[in-house]
Order: C-alpha cells, then sequence, then structure tokens
C-alpha cells in the first residue's frame, strides 16, 4: 500500500547492541583475563607493603619490652649454640628460628596485655598503639588472634610446642585479671624466664642440669625484685585497682626491700649462675659488668624523682637481665 513500507532492521551495533564479530568472545575473554591478571599483579605488589605495615605496628606494640622479653631468648640460644660449637649453617637457621619464636613470644603478650589494660595505659603509658589510635581494637583483636595461632605452630615445628602452649596459658592468666595482684603478677612474670630460656635451649640440645639451674634462679631472682617494675606506675595502679607489692606494702618499704636486694644480686650471680673461677679472667669481667649494673639500681631505686625516673631505673633492670643471659657466651 502507498504510505506504509516495511523497514528492514539493521546491524546489531547500529541498535546499540556491540557485534561479536569473527573473533568477538575471543577478545572478551582475553580482556577478562587481562583484567584479572592485573589484579593479582596490584595484589601481589601490596602484599610486601602489608607485611611491612604489620611488622612496623608489632614493632609499636612490643618496644618497651624488647629487652626483656626479646632479647634475652635469643641471646640464650646464640650461647648454647656457640657452646655447643654448631656447624655455620646450622647456627644461621638456629638463629633465624630464634629471632621469630622470640618475636611472637612477646607480641602474644604485648597484644593481650594492651588490649586488656587500656585504661591503665591512658594513665601510665599512653604512648601504647591502641591509646594513640595507631591501631584500632578489632585489628588488635584479630592480630591476636593470628599470633596466639601461629606461635604454638612455630613452636611445634621448632619442637618446643609445649612451652609455647603453656606461655600462652600463662599470658591469658596474667593478662585477663590475674596481674592485679602483686603475688600472682610477679610469678607470672618469674615464669616467663623459664618458658623463655626453655624453648631457647631446647631449640639447640636437651635441657640439663646446668639449664635449670640458670631458669630456677633467674626466675626466683625475677619474682623477689620484679616490683622495681611498680615503681613507675603508681599512681595508674592506684587509680584502676591494681594491688602491687609497692601499694600492697608501702613506697618506702618497697624501696629500701628494693635496693637491699639490688645490692645482694651480684652474690646470687656469682654462685648461683656465672661462677667465676679463679682462672677465668673473662668470667669475672662478666661478673663486674653484672654488678656494676645492679649496684647502680640499687643506688637509684631509693630515690623519688619522678615516674621517668623509676622508668629508667627499670630499664636498668632489663639491662641486667640481657647481660646475664650474653654471659652465657663466655661462661657456659
Amino acid at each position: 500500500m502507498v504510505g506504509t513500507s516495511s523497514k528492514v532492521p539493521g546491524p546489531a551495533s547500529v541498535r546499540g547492541v556491540p557485534s561479536k564479530g569473527k573473533h568477538g568472545g575471543r577478545a572478551d575473554t582475553s580482556s577478562s583475563q587481562g583484567v584479572a591478571c592485573g589484579t593479582v599483579a596490584r595484589t601481589l605488589r601490596l602484599v610486601p607493603w602489608r607485611l611491612g605495615h604489620e611488622l612496623w605496628v608489632s614493632w609499636r606494640f612490643v618496644r618497651n619490652d624488647v629487652w626483656s622479653g626479646f632479647c634475652p631468648g635469643v641471646l640464650m640460644t646464640l650461647g648454647v649454640a656457640v657452646h655447643y660449637h654448631l656447624p655455620a649453617a646450622r647456627f644461621v637457621g638456629v638463629a633465624a628460628s630464634s629471632l621469630a619464636y622470640f618475636w611472637l613470644y612477646l607480641y602474644t603478650f604485648c597484644l593481650t596485655n594492651q588490649l586488656a589494660g587500656l585504661r591503665e595505659d591512658q594513665l601510665n603509658k599512653p604512648f601504647r598503639p591502641l591509646v594513640t589510635g595507631e591501631a584500632s581494637r578489632r585489628a588488635t583483636v584479630w592480630r591476636a588472634v593470628v599470633t596466639f595461632t601461629a606461635f604454638p605452630l612455630v613452636g611445634w615445628a621448632l619442637g618446643v610446642w609445649q612451652w609455647a602452649l603453656i606461655w600462652e596459658a600463662v599470658t591469658l592468666l596474667h593478662n585477663l585479671g590475674g596481674a592485679r595482684h602483686w603475688v600472682v603478677k610477679n610469678a607470672v612474670i618469674s615464669l616467663g624466664i623459664p618458658l623463655m630460656l626453655g624453648p631457647a635451649w631446647q631449640m639447640v640440645a636437651p635441657l640439663g642440669d646446668e639449664a635449670w639451674r640458670w631458669m630456677v634462679t633467674l626466675a626466683v631472682s625475677a619474682f623477689v625484685l620484679i616490683p622495681v617494675q611498680d615503681l613507675r606506675d603508681l599512681h595508674g595502679d592506684a587509680a584502676t585497682g591494681r594491688m602491687t607489692f609497692p601499694l600492697a606494702f608501702g613506697e618506702p618499704f618497697a624501696r629500701t626491700f628494693l635496693c637491699v636486694g639490688f645490692g645482694l644480686l651480684p652474690f646470687v650471680d656469682h654462685f648461683l649462675i656465672i661462677r667465676a673461677s679463679p682462672d677465668d679472667p673473662k668470667a669475672w669481667i662478666a661478673e663486674a659488668a653484672t654488678a656494676v649494673l645492679c649496684w647502680v639500681i640499687a643506688w637509684r631505686v631509693p630515690r623519688r624523682i619522678n615516674s621517668a625516673y623509676d622508668h629508667r631505673t627499670y630499664r636498668w633492670f632489663e639491662y641486667w637481665y640481657a647481660a646475664i643471659v650474653l654471659a652465657a657466651f663466655i661462661t657456659l
């Protein structure tokens, strides 16, 4: 009929629908694969950054306790390795294993400690990452879950998993309420010494009488003298209801007690740990060095200046612990 016509549809591309063409399917597939490969490549490039970030965050959590919670374990492993004359290849492997193990040893403790003690840290240690906002509480909980899982697995790979599990149990006891009384707090910290030095030694050789002599002596010494740690935190501990040794017995008595204890500690070092003999000048040098550290603490601890001064006094105690373990290179 005049005035009507039937329109023939044009190509699909004209109607706004993409035309696949002869090789269109393959092109789409290749494009998708390219996008996927690009995403994977970008993710892989982020992995080193993410690992670096997590190492930095872990350092922020542990940096205040490295001298007491990390260095002595590694030093004991190396000292025992030197004593047993390990071949170079095994020495390097043991050293690397010790670094990984004791970083997790300290990190597991610090994560749960700072999660549980946020209010006290706001008063006593405002530089910690949960207080400053560098780490969120939720992310810290996930870090704790990961490290609490990884730590015994690393211990299992090194043949010391029992020590790792006991340390995790002791950590939870301390951080989930046990540390609120000085007896439990001091006992947990003193137990931490054999739970550190035991696996440090066992990574290299079986434990013997000499190893147990070191561990028991240092643990008892720590139980008696660790209240020096509490002198710097009196205000925050009193505000949060924590009953530390100085608060239980009074600050003047605690300072006098600790002064006498640190004054006598070099004799413990001599008779029970280093045991220098007349024909061993290196051992006598080690004893002299650790004695100086003890007497510096004994001189400082009665002086009530401020919390920063007491914190530095506690640092000297940490240096003594690292130094006495370092003496293993000479005396074992």
